[in-house]
């Protein structure tokens, strides 16, 4: 099964036959620029996954940190894969190179490439709080780039932002390597079985509302509650006075036999691209309660194979845990919708399929936007000036909380003139007097 973005295949193009895996007998060298790999993170995950199935495919695929990740063994994969530094890449040429997290888009200019993309796996200003870096994000959205996403919402975002992009939608895969399929559900006995899923400390994860949740929950529904998290923070969370059994920072390879021992996810994610937890929870035999967060649509059906609790219902989520507990049958419904969920979804190998199809095409119709790299090093040096003005406003801001934006733009452009030469030669000749009576002048105009 795959789904590609109709724009970015030229009408009647047929797809690239997946056995032959090289275009014009050479592969294609792709390098995708990447954050922190060597720890636990979903966008992670599916970034090695491509990397992985477009390596075996027959490309010449290059991870390139900024730095030289630590060791990890997290995801078996990674092990596999052909991961340099930034700075030894800057002789090589690619075919595409890709950006993935937001802050690499800013590097893109540093290497030579006959197409520059972005694989967007999320809308990643929502991440911040802080307005400048939120600025900063959107700032990636500048440029007709060739986009690469995994949800539908975002491909129909970037066309909007960027109609004259050329822009792909490759549905994440759901590994079987790592998520085999039970056969079939398995059965609900003693209390209901909820697993938590994301790290502490991550506001839009929702993870302290949901132990919130389930605190209430408990009063009138017997729970037993785990916790499946990359980072727990040093947290030791009880639910109703009883200890919460906690997997941190286990490898991908162990994640199945943790969600099978559960009836239900509870995610309370506010942000996601195309979120993969309770694909994998269906996937062993579960089901989940989870916000209509951005991409819960790409598989997620209420009532059908999960439950959707609105965030501006504080207590839905609690009703529906008594609800599964007190109604079985309708939970074991929900577990074998979901397991049929998966089941039809897509493997890595037909999604980083689909990812090559894209990239093989745009080869053989000899695209390329190499003609960007200019642009993409101003834009980034338009950032490293601004974030130099923003952080001089912080410390200022610090120093003078009273000030607003307004007045601390003034103030600069203050400093600035103190500092011309106009005003030095001003200063070293006039009187004292006149000095002093221009600068209560300026005092009056001012206040």
């Amino acid at each position: 099964m795959r789904s590609v973005c109709s724009r970015c295949l030229r009408a009647g193009a047929a797809s690239v036959d997946p056995a032959q895996s090289l275009v014009y007998g050479h592969p294609v060298k792709i390098g995708f620029l990447v954050g922190d790999i060597a720890h636990i993170s979903g966008g992670s995950n599916v970034i090695i996954e491509h990397a992985s199935g477009l390596t075996a495919r027959g490309h010449q695929v290059v991870l390139i940190p900024k730095a030289p990740p630590e060791r990890s063994a997290w995801h078996p994969k990674l092990q596999g894969l052909t991961v340099r530094p930034l700075d030894d890449c800057r002789d090589e040429t690619f075919d595409f190179l890709f950006a993935t997290w937001w802050l690499t888009w800013f590097d893109l200019h540093q290497l030579e490439a006959r197409v520059y993309g972005y694989f967007n796996q999320s809308y990643e200003s929502r991440f911040h709080p802080e307005r400048h870096y939120k600025l900063q994000n959107r700032g990636t959205y500048s440029l007709p780039l060739f986009f690469v996403t995994e949800a539908r919402w975002l491909e129909q975002f970037i066309t909007h932002l960027q109609p004259g992009a050329r822009v792909a939608y490759v549905p994440n895969g759901l590994s079987r390597d790592y998520f085999p399929l039970r056969k079939a559900p398995g059965p609900t006995k003693g209390p209901l079985k909820v697993i938590i899923e994301g790290p502490w400390g991550v506001p839009f994860k929702g993870v302290k509302e949901a132990f919130a949740l389930l605190e209430l929950a408990a009063k009138d529904t017997p729970l037993a509650v785990g916790w499946l998290t990359s980072y727990a923070g040093g947290q030791a969370p009880l639910v109703a006075g009883q200890p919460v059994k906690v997997w941190e920072r286990i490898g991908i390879d162990e994640v199945a036999t943790v969600l099978r021992g559960h009836d239900v996810m509870l995610k309370l994610s506010t942000v996601e691209g195309m979120y993969g937890p309770p694909l994998e929870m269906f996937s062993q035999g579960g089901t989940a309660i989870t916000t209509p967060v951005s991409g819960c649509d790409e598989y997620v059906v209420h009532g059908h194979n999960a439950l959707l609790a609105p965030s501006t219902d504080a207590t839905a989520a609690v009703r529906y845990l008594r609800q599964l507990h007190e109604n079985p049958d309708f939970l074991a419904q929900l577990k074998r919708n979901a397991l049929a969920t998966a089941r039809a979804w897509p493997d890595w190998k037909s999604a980083s399929g689909a990812f090559a199809d894209v990239l093989e095409q745009a080869v053989k119709e000899k695209y390329s936007n190499a003609h960007l790299r200019p642009a993409l090093a101003g834009v980034s040096a338009m950032r490293t000036h601004w974030l130099d003005d923003v952080w001089k406003f912080e410390a200022d801001a610090k120093a003078a909380p009273h000030l607003g934006e307004g007045e601390w733009l003034l103030m600069q452009r203050y400093r600035e003139l103190k500092a011309s030469a106009t005003v030095a030669t001003f200063k070293r000749y006039a009187p004292p007097a006149v000095r002093g009576a221009l600068r209560d002048y300026a005092r009056k105009v001012l206040e």
